[in-house]
């Protein structure tokens, strides 16, 4: 039983109670520390905290009621259950007993079952308020946590709005650039054939042919700028969409590929490798949820590939048994076999949740994959992990077909 592993705290200054109570703890398998006075009981209390006290009423330096209520006035004792010890049988001793905190009594001579049985139950009784506590704590973090993501969501949402905006404003100018730039290419070929005819065409030649290569480079940029607005733009919508519908998961990832390719990091010094099925993989889903899985697993990815320096990541969709699948793989130090079973329990991290030097190193809470787990699972769907043919980790998450 889990009571046995528990600390008995023993405390009676009698040598025959002593002795009779000391071996039925040690029949049962009970750790079990002696202190014989108030004195003693408070310097092991200061060292070592008991999961139960058996507390004598008569000892010799004061009494144990006084002892009881000394425990119960410090926050970091009065948790722990105290059983009285006593001869008498006075029914006002019980209750000053239980105002002052006891939980029960037991009389002289002790009897095994009895002391056996109100010793168990309340050690367990104590154990499974410790365990509610703890989850009431884990519970109240995760509150906390969630109230956090619920608040950036709406500061994402008022940026995305902004973010619209922003767009919207730049890409005219540029758009209006850009156009220029196309008469400029239109006039070329005209204002070529009239130098070639006139005198000026040595002393200008090099020159048109410098302004012509620029022209050009700064078309193709604007281009680029122009793409990665785009894919900006039509991410801050999808974002923005809190509605369910169907929709093909090879877009979703083919729009957040967009979207992260405006991340030069991930653009240049990121090996693609890039397979989507060939057919479509409808499915029913709020959009924005799905790309923020898919975000934070490449996020993952990012992070283990840290200062690597070949880093790779392969993504494949496809269909398997009616769901619709995407992996995304890395050759990453992978994940150690002992950490399996916890990669998705809430708050559980191995990154440190700061970076006190290195300002660009991964850190994390310990929520993202919780939070693809927990929206995977929504969806009737599932989330794994397994080990990458390319080296590293690779997660499977798997989406039913509409």
């Amino acid at each position: 039983m889990a009571t046995h592993n528990s600390l008995v705290l023993l405390v009676d200054d009698v040598p025959q109670n002593i002795q009779v109570l000391g071996n039925i703890l040690k029949n049962q398998g009970y750790s079990f520390a002696l202190t014989t006075n108030g004195k003693e009981t408070f310097e092991l209390l200061e060292k070592k905290t008991p999961d139960i006290i058996l507390l004598d009423i008569m000892l010799p330096d004061e009494d144990g009621f006084s002892i009881c209520s000394k425990i119960k006035s410090n926050p970091n004792l009065k948790h722990i259950p105290v059983i009285f010890l006593s001869a008498k049988h006075d029914i006002k001793d019980k209750i000053r007993g239980f105002e002052l905190g006891a939980v029960d009594y037991i009389t002289k001579p002790f009897e095994d079952v009895e002391v056996i049985g109100r010793v168990t139950n309340h050690l367990q009784a104590k154990l499974d308020r410790d365990k509610i506590e703890r989850y009431n704590h884990k519970l109240e973090d995760m509150v906390e946590q969630r109230t956090k993501e619920l608040i950036i969501k709406e500061r994402e949402s008022i940026l995305a709005q902004f973010m619209q905006g922003v767009i919207h404003n730049v890409r005219g100018p540029i758009t209006s650039v850009a156009n220029g730039m196309d008469v400029i290419d239109m006039m070329k070929d005209g204002i070529e054939q009239h130098i070639s005819q006139s005198d000026i065409q040595s002393s200008v030649n090099d020159e048109l042919q410098e302004i012509w290569e620029l022209n050009k480079l700064n078309k193709e940029k604007l281009e680029a700028l122009l793409k990665d607005l785009k894919s900006m733009l039509k991410k801050s919508r999808t974002d923005h969409n809190e509605e369910i519908e169907i929709t093909d998961l090879n877009r979703i990832i083919e729009q957040e590929i967009d979207f992260l390719n405006v991340d030069l990091e991930f653009k240049n010094l990121v090996t693609k490798e890039i397979n989507l099925s060939t057919k479509p993989l409808p499915i029913k889903v709020i959009t924005a949820e799905i790309s923020q899985l898919f975000q934070n697993l490449v996020k993952n990815s990012m992070d283990a590939l840290y200062q690597k320096p070949n880093k790779q990541i392969d993504i494949e969709t496809g269909i398997d048994q009616g769901f619709a699948y995407f992996k995304i793989s890395d050759n990453g130090p992978g994940i150690p076999t002992e950490l399996l079973p916890r990669i998705f329990d809430p708050f559980f991290t191995t990154k440190p949740k700061e970076s006190n030097e290195d300002t660009k190193a991964p850190t994390g809470t310990g929520i993202g994959l919780r939070f693809c787990k927990s929206t995977a699972e929504s969806y009737r769907g599932t989330i794994s992990v397994e080990k990458s043919q390319i080296g590293g980790a690779c997660f499977v998450v798997k989406l039913p077909i509409v």
